[in-house]
């Protein structure tokens, strides 16, 4: 690979770790992030995640899982909501503070890809 690529790929990757920062809500862990995207995926299809369900689904240990999902459903980015005919299954909803960061990071993401290389 040319230096020159190899650079320019790095640089472009540097800028789209950039464009995600909005939805990355606190700092470079992942882990909140990958619980936004989970959450968001599943509420625009027929059935929204349990927490259960989130449990199962990301490569992460329980404890991180949960201090995370606890700051983002107190921080206003997702909301809990238990199910009327059984209280103990509890879905997730991804909030507008949530659309709103995806759209930014989308935006952006867009305008370094169109930007050529320096």
């Amino acid at each position: 690979m040319e230096r020159q690529t190899m650079l320019a790929d790095a640089d472009l990757t540097a800028k789209l770790r950039e464009s995600i920062s909005p939805a990355l809500p606190y700092g470079a862990s992942l882990i909140a992030l990958d619980i936004l995207i989970a959450v968001t995926r599943a509420s625009s299809g027929k059935t929204p995640l349990s927490v259960k369900q989130l449990l199962a689904t990301l490569p992460y240990s329980v404890t991180g899982i949960r201090y995370n999902l606890t700051q983002l459903v107190a921080d206003g980015w997702l909301v809990k909501s238990r199910r009327a005919d059984d209280r103990r299954l509890v879905r997730l909803f991804p909030t507008d503070r949530v659309a709103e960061a995806f759209a930014q990071v989308r935006r952006e993401c867009e305008a370094h890809l169109h930007t050529p290389p320096e």
